[in-house]
């Protein structure tokens, strides 16, 4: 019975021996991505809102501004400018045809008639905004006014001319007071 035990403590001793290389390393540190499930799924977190990002469009009416509108019995009348041509305008009467096939879709007028924004459709049927913009609308000069007179040239020292009218007197003139101012006589105060 001696040889059970001894046997016994040499298969321990052997286990513990064999058992004893696999733990004797070093503690390696666990990747990172190892514990990334627990940030993106966790159950104590809402998961982030997905964010749909919208691609702009280039708009199709980039190349025109807006010169004006008007409502008019049927819809908007709208004048469009071309950037590059200024001279070149599209005007855009409700319910009629237009060489660009361009048809009104919605206006939104703002605070101030700067604010107004015009959603236009193309042919293509692809649909852009046009607004004011302040390089393109300048205010014309208005036409100096028409000289009355001529002035005449006052020179340092001197007194300036006054031109008086003249009055209609309510008498009926003859030729004789026409001809002679009328002198006025101012009484002297009695001495005492």
């Amino acid at each position: 019975m001696k040889a059970i035990p001894s046997i016994f403590s040499l298969a321990v001793l052997c286990l513990m021996c064999g058992a004893g290389e696999g733990h004797g390393d070093v503690p390696k540190k666990p990747v990172l991505s190892r514990y990334s499930e627990l940030w993106t799924n966790s159950a104590f977190t809402i998961p982030p809102a997905k964010e749909v990002v919208e691609v702009e469009e280039d708009n199709p009416l980039d190349e025109y501004t807006l010169a004006g509108t008007c409502e008019v019995e049927g819809g908007w009348f709208v004048v469009l400018i071309n950037k590059k041509e200024r001279d070149k305008r599209i005007r855009l009467h409700p319910g009629e045809k237009n060489d660009e096939g361009f048809e009104v879709v919605k206006v939104e007028r703002g605070a101030s008639y700067m604010d107004t924004r015009v959603e236009i459709k193309n042919r293509s049927g692809k649909i852009g905004s046009v607004e004011y913009d302040k390089k393109f609308i300048v205010l014309k000069k208005a036409t100096p006014r028409a000289p009355v007179g001529k002035k005449p040239v006052v020179k340092p020292g001197q007194k300036p001319p006054t031109s008086r009218a003249p009055t209609p007197s309510a008498r009926p003139s003859s030729s004789s007071s026409a001809s002679k101012p009328r002198v006025r006589r101012i009484p002297s105060p009695p001495k005492r």
